[in-house]
């Protein structure tokens, strides 16, 4: 077990460079199993012009503005977290802080507490609201291909290997290059709020770039309950498929509460 929490903290601390990369560029998000119940946004890639005034920047930016971010005065919280990995279970508290750093205590496993950190800092650093103009500032997109639901490709033009698609307002499809690896987030599910979408069971796939093979799968299902203000997690399971084996850890948050003011 020993040796699964270590090589499950490893495969952590990819994904969590995968998500602060992700987050520059968009959040979690998808399309192949996600049911399309709008409009098709284009009917073909070619005539995209008659079909929408949207440039692919203007489509973008409208689908990034309309995700769920905590705002400037979101407070932090604390909880109770209950860790499961096979027959290991780990209990202990969780506080983030208004800037979303995270912080895990009452566990004596440093491995399993950092398993916990790493996977509640992939959650919360896809709810920092961070300006499109200062994220994007530099960037020029174009359009790609429109597939056969309606979602629309979107290429970061001046980023190898980086591309989007965009259906009813939500960035669907998120793909980057790493490295030797490249990975795409698809989601399979999403939570509309007032304030914005979430993305609540999302695959990310990480395949060879020039081959394509895949190298590892992980699919997600996040569960999100609304505290004073906020949506808040309070579940996440993950199934992790790599080299024939396979993962699955939960995390359950319970006893959430916001805290008073910022610190």
């Amino acid at each position: 077990m020993k040796q699964q929490l270590k090589e499950k903290r490893e495969r952590q601390g990819f994904s969590l460079v995968i998500a602060i990369a992700a987050i520059s560029l968009v959040t979690q998000t998808s399309v192949n199993a996600l049911t399309y119940t709008s409009a098709s946004l284009h009917s073909q890639a070619n005539n995209r012009a008659s079909t929408s005034s949207l440039s692919a920047l203007e489509m973008f930016k409208e689908a990034y503005e309309n995700r769920y971010t905590w705002n400037e005065q979101f407070p932090g919280y604390t909880a109770k977290v209950d860790f499961t990995q096979g027959q290991e279970k780990y209990q202990g508290r969780i506080q983030v802080k208004p800037d979303l750093r995270v912080v895990v205590s009452g566990i004596n496993n440093e491995e399993a507490r950092q398993s916990i950190e790493n996977q509640l800092q992939m959650l919360v650093v896809h709810r920092r609201s961070v300006p499109f103009e200062k994220v994007h500032k530099d960037s020029t997109f174009k359009f790609g291909n429109t597939d056969k639901n309606g979602a629309v490709e979107i290429i970061k033009a001046n980023e190898p290997g980086s591309s989007f698609k965009v259906y009813d307002r939500q960035i669907v499809q998120v793909n980057r290059q790493m490295g030797g690896q490249s990975f795409s987030v698809n989601t399979l599910d999403t939570k509309v709020t007032p304030e914005g979408y979430l993305a609540t069971r999302y695959r990310t796939t990480f395949h060879q770039p020039q081959t394509k093979q895949v190298l590892a799968e992980e699919v997600s299902e996040d569960t999100y309950k609304k505290i004073g203000d906020y949506y808040l997690p309070v579940s996440q399971v993950v199934q992790h498929s790599e080299g024939g084996k396979q993962f699955k850890a939960e995390f359950n948050f319970t006893n959430l509460q916001l805290l008073s003011s910022k610190k």
